[in-house]
């Protein structure tokens, strides 16, 4: 029998063999504090005077033309960088805000499990794993909003919002979530491959969805939220960064435990 040391902490068993509801039902502090922190800034962005909000999310907003216009046009390669982490925490509406949050909770919760990001303040091992779940958000997001750019060079509309990062957890959880014992048994289950038939057609899904609200535009989210169109660019390239990227992911996690 193997040492319950060696099994993964995304367990939501207990070694009897019943689900432990607290496996369930708690979130990770990593994803709770990224949506804590998104929540607050969204909050401050209410309370501020609206003059001054407009200015501290120009600033934060990632603006293709901006960023093409390189370091010496934005006063540094700092303040032209920034904005591509930035704009992940702030976002158009309260609809926005709400249906990002809610999607990291969903796809950021079992990712953060299987990477041994629970309880980050108990132990270096999964302190480093939270950090590593943190940069796999980020960089999706990173990747995202320079897909977004990519394919608007010459625009001047404001990205902002959390949907790149969120679609990189997505594509994480869909390289795992397939295999019914990573989620539910205690055996440590292998990543599915590319070109398995979940992965397949989970992500063409995905893509297929994204590309008619790139069709539709602002017509069709414009009459759901009322907050303008959707970037989703910046999803399928979040997305397709967390597929591809998250087995290396995985296995810097599994080197900490």
């Amino acid at each position: 029998m193997s040492d319950p040391r060696d099994q993964p902490s995304y367990r939501l068993r207990r070694p009897g063999g019943e689900v432990d509801p607290s496996r369930i039902f708690n979130t990770p502090g990593v994803v709770l504090a990224i949506v804590l922190l998104t929540v607050a800034v969204f909050v401050l962005m209410i309370i501020l005077p609206d003059r001054t909000a407009s200015i501290i999310e120009f600033a934060a907003a990632v603006l293709p033309l901006r960023l093409m216009a390189g370091p010496a046009a934005n006063g540094g390669f700092l303040a032209m960088a920034s904005p591509l982490i930035a704009h992940m925490f702030f976002h158009a509406g309260i609809a926005h805000l709400l249906m990002n949050m809610a999607f990291l909770l969903a796809f950021g919760t079992p990712v953060a499990r299987r990477m041994g990001a629970d309880n980050a303040l108990k132990s270096s091992a999964a302190f480093a794993s939270a950090s590593l779940f943190l940069t796999l958000y980020l960089l999706s997001g990173i990747v995202g909003a320079l897909t977004y750019v990519g394919l608007h060079v010459n625009d001047y509309a404001l990205l902002i919002g959390a949907s790149g990062g969120v679609s990189g957890l997505l594509g994480a959880l869909v390289r795992f979530a397939f295999n019914r014992s990573t989620l539910f048994g205690p055996e440590a289950a292998k990543l599915s491959p590319l070109l398995s038939s979940g992965v397949l057609t989970w992500t063409g899904v995905f893509v297929g969805t994204n590309i008619v609200f790139g069709a539709f535009g602002g017509a069709l989210t414009g009459a759901l939220s009322g907050e303008g169109n959707i970037a989703w660019e910046a999803h399928l390239g979040g997305y397709f960064f967390g597929l591809l990227a998250f087995p290396f992911f995985d296995r810097a996690a599994r080197a900490f435990r």
